[in-house]
């Protein structure tokens, strides 16, 4: 298994102790000075000579004037609260113990090929699947939940991260240990800390939320609901990283309007300014998702850059299947998008989407399924189904935790974590 291990570590306590030695006495601090007071007379005198000249009072500055038209007024309660940020320091010993988490994550994006054969190993099929791959990928495919897979790939990926001391440096550098011992704390699960540690893969991605605002998004609960998972998403998130957020229908409008009260849609960091979001965001129009897909993450994310500092987790919330796009557009975009990644050196599964169904929907419902099971792009995306029916099915899988906190976690790890799906499931995605 992995070459690391949990070490002991000492309490806290003893690393500091109290300086040696007696207080000071009180006396020994503070005394008057000695002989009688002065008099009152003698404290304060005028200075000898003629008053110094007056100067006049500095004038202050008046502000520019501003077309009230344009100007838009904060929201009325109180003010936006800052973002906690103390946090407790960890040795680095202790996030050695994280690392194993990423490993068949990064190893499915960045050697795709080994991983094929990681899932013919695992397979109920493998006997069919042992036909067909290399050699050096079999024995690798051994190793791929143990190690980081670091060979020279026949199709020359560029990889993100291409040895255990990348992954160290970026957990250390987002304070990920502490975030999750915080997490642990806030949910009443403190010895229990592990079930959080596969969280830790938030850290190796670029996470950008795209929100569908189309006007079926008003029935029911739907934006309630929507607004309770970014919010969740908010209290256990174990990155640095701010919610970085796209809007489906006037986003361009929207951001302006907050970013005149002082919100960044690529830096939202408070429940307060979330909040702001939701009141301030219209809710109108149809579903071009795809799209706007291409047109505010794919094009100046992927499609604009000549290369990616980290793979890109894309989570889509909507409530119905695209309506204003062509036939099979979101499947065009994703390929189109694919082959950039290809062209500029990086594994086709650097970009992953998780598309999470609002409402319950029954033509959404076979849609989102519809692109699961495809085999061109189904491995590189994730669809859940409405929210009861996934709570449920997370409800077995880990009891420990609140079903919310279990859905949320499916919800961001599903896409790149095959724990999350059945293995028969991954099996078909791969073939």
């Amino acid at each position: 298994m992995s070459q690391y291990s949990r070490p002991d570590i000492p309490p806290p306590a003893a690393r500091y102790g109290a300086p040696s030695g007696a207080p000071p006495a009180q006396q020994q601090q503070y005394s008057a000075p000695s002989g009688a007071p002065p008099s009152q007379q003698q404290q304060y005198s005028a200075p000898s000579g003629a008053p110094p000249p007056s100067y006049p009072p500095e004038q202050q500055s008046q502000p520019y004037p501003v077309d009230s038209k344009q100007q838009y007024t904060a929201p009325s309660g109180p003010p936006l609260r800052s973002a906690e940020t103390t946090l407790m320091p960890v040795p680095e010993e202790e996030y050695k113990a994280l690392i194993p988490y990423t490993y068949i994550t990064l190893n499915r994006i960045q050697e795709p090929d080994v991983f094929k054969e990681y899932l013919k190993l695992k397979s109920k099929r493998k006997g069919l699947g042992g036909l067909f791959g290399s050699k050096e990928n079999k024995e690798l495919a051994k190793s791929v939940d143990q190690r980081l897979i670091n060979k020279p790939s026949n199709k020359g990926y560029k990889k993100f991260y291409s040895r255990d001391e990348d992954i160290l440096d970026l957990l250390l550098r987002e304070q990920c240990l502490p975030r999750i011992r915080r997490i642990a704390n806030r949910f009443k699960v403190p010895r229990q800390e592990h079930l959080f540690y596969d969280l830790a893969q938030v850290c190796l991605f670029d996470i950008i939320f795209y929100i569908d605002n189309s006007g079926s998004m008003a029935n029911g609960k739907r934006l309630q609901q929507l607004k309770q998972f970014l919010t969740l998403f908010m209290k256990i998130n174990v990155s640095s990283n701010p919610l970085k957020i796209r809007i489906l229908n006037n986003h361009d409008k929207i951001s302006y309007q907050l970013s005149s009260i002082g919100i960044d849609l690529n830096n939202i960091t408070t429940i307060d300014q979330l909040e702001t979001l939701f009141d301030v965001m219209t809710v109108s129009g149809t579903t071009p998702l795809a799209t706007n897909l291409d047109k505010l993450i794919l094009i100046p994310e992927v499609e604009q850059k000549k290369f990616l500092s980290k793979p890109l987790l894309i989570i889509i919330f909507t409530d119905g299947a695209p309506y204003g796009d062509g036939p099979n557009t979101l499947q065009k975009s994703i390929k189109r998008c694919q082959n950039r990644l290809s062209n500029l050196g990086y594994s086709p599964k650097s970009v992953c989407y998780q598309i999470a169904q609002i409402g319950d929907d029954t033509a959404a419902g076979d849609y989102l399924d519809s692109l699961d099971d495809d085999r061109t792009i189904g491995d590189v995306i994730d669809c859940t189904s409405p929210i009861e029916k996934e709570m449920r099915q997370m409800r077995r899988k880990n009891p420990d935790l609140s079903t919310e906190v279990n859905y949320v976690k499916k919800l961001i790890l599903g896409a790149i974590d095959i724990s999350y799906d059945s293995m028969d499931e991954v099996s078909n995605k791969f073939q």
